[in-house]
Order: structure tokens, then C-alpha cells, then sequence
């Protein structure tokens, strides 16, 4: 049987997997949770943490704060003798806000040519880079021409072929993103509402 401590952990984790649009209120709605958080006698580190600074975030960063703030908040919540779920519950909910209706997909269509590839998938941004996820694996038409039709959100995006789950592939049609996360090569993808 498990313990309530690590369902809770798995599910902050699953939350923190979600590919997330950021926005120019992302900073005052982190700040807005954090400083509606309760506060402790004696755990000088909230003052530190609630005084407003100017961040700038990056698209590589980006991931390393979300889970920075998250760990925070799980740190904070087992200091206080406070339920896990119910301390990191107001800044996930700032992290990942509810979809709206505006929040809409596509579908993309992904075609790669790798004769010699037993297993491709398409991994990026808009599926945290998951090579397993299952409406992104491209299946084999024929001549080598692997292709899957897939979900992308409205906006930019990066991404790439990940094959034989080891070899990570550019998309030779599409144009790259000039920085490399990881040293990986990436493409880019701007996905607009068709009219």
C-alpha cells in the first residue's frame, strides 16, 4: 500500500508535465499564490520569497522554476506541519491555469523520411517532450515516410523527431530554433486557427 505523501508528490509531478502557455501575468500570478500563502512565525524564508523581484525567464529555464517553485512549496508545506496537497494546490493552480475557451489545438500533421528507423515519435513543447506519449508516435506509410496527425495548442512551438528512442532528428522542412536546449536540435512550428 502506498503512502498519501507519495500519491501526492506523483500527482504535483503529473501536473508539472503539462505543457504550459506562458504569458506576460505569469510572474504576478506566481507572486499573487505565494503571498496568499499562510504565514509562519519563525520561518524567515517566506519574507525572502514573497518581496517582489524582477525575474527574466527563459524558455530553457522556464521548466527548472516551475519545478524550483513547486519544490518550494513542498518544502514549506512538510516545515509546517501543513497538508502537501492543500500548500501547493494555490501555486500549482498559478502555474497551470484552467484551459479556456480560447485555449484551442490544431491538427498538426508531422512527416519525417527515415528508411532505416524502426520507431519514430514526435516530441515538443506542446507534449513535454515525451517520446512514449501515444498521439504522437508516427506510423510507417511506406518508402521509409513515417507520419502522425496530432493536437498542437494555437502559438509557437519547438520540437523535434525522436527515433528509434535514441536519435533525436530536426525536421528537415520546417525551420530551427536558434538556441539548442540540451544540445539537441529543435524545429519550429507556429500553429494559427484556420479561418
Amino acid at each position: 500500500m502506498r503512502d498519501e505523501t507519495e500519491e501526492d508528490i506523483e500527482q504535483i509531478a503529473r501536473e508539472l508535465r503539462v505543457p504550459v502557455a506562458v504569458g506576460r501575468s505569469l510572474d504576478a500570478r506566481i507572486m499573487n499564490a505565494v503571498r496568499n500563502l499562510p504565514r509562519h512565525t519563525g520561518f524567515g524564508l517566506w519574507s525572502r520569497l514573497i518581496t517582489p523581484r524582477t525575474v527574466t525567464v527563459t524558455p530553457l529555464v522556464w521548466g527548472i522554476m516551475a519545478a524550483a517553485v513547486a519544490a518550494f512549496a513542498v518544502l514549506g508545506a512538510m516545515h509546517a506541519g501543513q497538508d502537501l496537497h492543500r500548500a501547493a494546490k494555490p501555486i500549482a493552480s498559478a502555474l497551470f491555469p484552467a484551459p479556456k475557451a480560447a485555449d484551442r489545438s490544431q491538427r498538426v500533421q508531422f512527416v519525417l523520411v527515415a528508411p532505416d528507423a524502426k520507431k519514430v515519435a514526435v516530441v515538443g513543447d506542446f507534449n513535454g517532450w515525451d517520446a512514449s506519449h501515444v498521439g504522437y508516435q508516427a506510423q510507417h506509410r511506406g518508402g521509409g515516410v513515417w507520419s502522425v496527425t496530432a493536437p498542437v495548442p494555437l502559438g509557437h512551438h519547438r520540437y523535434s523527431f525522436v527515433v528509434d528512442d535514441s536519435v533525436w532528428v530536426a525536421d528537415p522542412t520546417a525551420p530551427r530554433v536558434t538556441d539548442y536546449d540540451y544540445g539537441m536540435p529543435n524545429s519550429a512550428i507556429v500553429v494559427q486557427e484556420q479561418k
